[in-house]
């Protein structure tokens, strides 16, 4: 897993972790930080057939 700071194909500078290699197998040991709890999250969801996507939000334009 690494941090780039690449250029993207459009010019604009992007900071992405690229997750491409990490193997599901290795979620497990990575560190508890917002980075690793979220990967456990999404494989976790994207392998549960029960699991619904939730998005909230509050929208002051409905009001």
């Amino acid at each position: 897993m690494g941090v780039t700071g690449a250029e993207t194909a459009t010019g604009l500078g992007s900071d992405l972790v690229d997750v491409a290699a990490l193997p599901l197998d290795a979620l497990d040991a990575l560190p508890d930080t917002v980075l690793g709890d979220l990967l456990r999250r999404v494989v976790a969801d994207a392998l549960t057939p029960g699991a619904e996507p939730l998005a909230a939000f509050q929208s002051s334009l409905g009001r």
